[in-house]
């Protein structure tokens, strides 16, 4: 981790995450109740799926303390495959 990180900063970081998380849990499954129809219900839990990926990518990896240059390693991957899971999922293979 960066040196001029405190631990309560890491603290405050990891219960803000912990509850978008669970707030997005909960989204998840209160979307599930609402038929936005067959595309359109995955397009929005494969996008709250992301979120809640991206969330602990950046900061339970410790990817938002790394060099700023890691994250294009991890980040352009990501993106052609959710780019390619996008574009299967569309073709329904």
């Amino acid at each position: 981790m960066a040196s001029g990180v405190s631990f309560e900063q890491i603290q405050k970081s990891y219960l803000k995450v912990f509850i978008a998380l669970m707030v997005l849990t909960a989204l998840t499954v209160a979307v599930t109740t609402i038929h936005f129809g067959d595309f359109m219900n995955i397009v929005v839990g494969v996008l709250i799926a992301i979120g809640k990926s991206a969330l602990v990518i950046w900061i339970f990896m410790h990817l938002k303390f790394d060099n700023p240059r890691l994250r294009y390693f991890v980040f352009v991957p990501a993106l052609f495959f959710v780019v390619f899971v996008f574009a299967l999922t569309v073709l329904g293979l």
